[in-house]
């Protein structure tokens, strides 16, 4: 199975501008993603799918190939999509690692193109990681999945899900009685996808669902039309890095791996 990895990266970003040349532990945010999908396993090609010189230079300045892509695709799957046809060659799976996750862990690179090897018939895929602790639940920044007994997607939410209920009370916030073995049936979503290059072409071409608008979460776009995900597992958990303030967070998760100072 022949692989892409590609990086969707813009400069103006609203909340970040200049987000993937932002420092992160002395390297460019960007250098980071790069080259955790350039140490993935079954990763064949890697690519920055820009829109701004100022990115596609830094990332040949360490070395690595940049993609200009046209400013006015509305997300990183369309800028995924457009660098695949720019390339003009043939790649049996695409992946779309987000630009802002500089703690993405090679090993959760590789177990999604595995499981895009190993289920020749999966159209789309992507990965989850366990929850450290019940409080990281009701953050609607870490994105929840539910999966079926395939470990196929059956939704994703900013919301916690699955309810944990109680058997006389009902509040949203169920950690009083929330049991610690409990934690396990929960799964958070991390933020790169792998396709098939004709289910990226024909997800560019749904109109956004009305879920998807509601959670502001592209996949369920593709839930939506039928199309399965199945869910790679990983014990290494990635910070998608939104603004200034999670600089460091990412660092520490770095530093713990042993990858910074």
């Amino acid at each position: 199975m022949r692989t892409l990895a590609v990086l969707p990266s813009r400069f103006q970003a609203s909340r970040f501008p200049g987000k993937p040349l932002a420092l992160i532990a002395g390297r460019p945010m960007i250098q980071w993603v790069f080259e955790a999908a350039r140490r993935a396993e079954g990763v064949d090609r890697v690519v920055v799918a820009t829109d701004d010189d100022r990115i596609a230079s830094t990332v040949k300045g360490f070395g690595g190939e940049a993609v200009m892509t046209d400013p006015a695709l509305p997300s990183g799957t369309d800028r995924t999509a457009a660098a695949l046809e720019a390339l003009g060659e043939t790649f049996d799976c695409v992946l779309n690692i987000q630009g802002d996750e500089p703690a993405m862990h090679p090993e959760t690179v590789a177990a999604v193109v595995a499981l895009m090897r190993d289920q020749p018939d999966l159209p789309m895929g992507t990965a989850a990681c366990p929850f450290a602790h019940a409080d990281e639940l009701f953050n609607p920044n870490a994105v929840k999945v539910v999966v079926d007994d395939r470990q196929r997607a059956l939704y994703f939410s900013r919301s916690p899900i699955p309810y944990l209920r109680h058997s006389s009370i009902f509040e949203s916030d169920f950690r009083p009685w929330m049991k610690p073995e409990q934690l396990s049936h929960f799964k958070r979503h991390l933020g790169l996808y792998a396709y098939r290059p004709e289910t990226l072409k024909a997800f560019t071409r749904l109109a956004p669902h009305p879920l998807e608008q509601l959670e502001m979460l592209e996949q369920l776009r593709a839930l939506a039309a039928g199309i399965p995900i199945g869910v790679a597992s990983t014990p290494f958990l990635s910070l998608g890095v939104d603004v200034p303030a999670d600089v460091a967070a990412a660092e520490a998760l770095l530093r713990e791996r042993g990858l910074a100072r």
